[in-house]
Formats: C-alpha cells, structure tokens, sequence
C-alpha cells in the first residue's frame, strides 16, 4: 500500500488530502483528518498510542527520520492542519510540533501506519 495511490496526498492547498512521514525505523505513516481519511478497507486503523498524549505524538514528530522526510514536512502538516499556506512562517518549529501533537491528541489529525515493509 503506498500513499501514491491516495488522491491528494502531499499536495499542497486546498486538494492536500494528508501528508506522509517516515519514523525513525523507516515506517511511513499517514497524517491526515479524519475527513480526508480515504475510504481503502485495507488501510491501519488509526494510532492510538500517539492520541493518548501530546506527548507522545511531540516525541513521534520530534524524533522522525531525519532524510526520508521532505525537510518542510512539519510546516507542510502545519499548513494542512489550519488550511493556510502561510501560517507556518510565524511560528518555531516546536510550535508546530506542540500544534500538531496536540492536533493529534484532540483527534482533528490522524496517524495512520501506510506499511511496515
């Protein structure tokens, strides 16, 4: 299953459906709402270790893979998170994550492992 295949995903503006990251194992996962989440029965189920607590979604964010991912791939999330494509010029990188974190604890982000190779 690869994330190619999802319409709109890692587009940016108004068609971004989600954004893929890589972990620091070289897992891909989906970031997405739970709108855009595509309707694929194959797809994981949502993680719910990372909803329990900011925390634990800081620490996924904070500890990504450093060159599988896009290098604005927290600003590009950001971005798609308040649906303004500049929002992510005015804030520090551990604002996004803490935004995002907590993003994903409220349940208005979803991570969704894509495969595990």
């Amino acid at each position: 299953m690869t994330s190619t295949s999802y319409s709109g995903v890692g587009q940016l503006g108004a068609f971004c459906r989600g954004h893929e990251i890589v972990c620091r194992f070289g897992y891909r996962y989906l970031i997405c709402k739970p709108i855009d989440k595509p309707m694929d029965p194959l797809l994981n189920q949502p993680e719910i270790a990372l909803s329990a607590s900011s925390l634990f979604g800081e620490q996924f964010l904070i500890s990504r893979h450093t060159w599988n991912n896009q290098t604005d791939i927290l600003q590009r999330i950001y971005q798609y998170l308040n649906a303004e494509e500049f929002s992510s010029s005015q804030i520090t990188e551990a604002e996004m994550i803490t935004a995002i974190a907590n993003a994903i604890e409220r349940k208005q982000l979803l991570v969704i492992l894509i495969d595990s190779d």
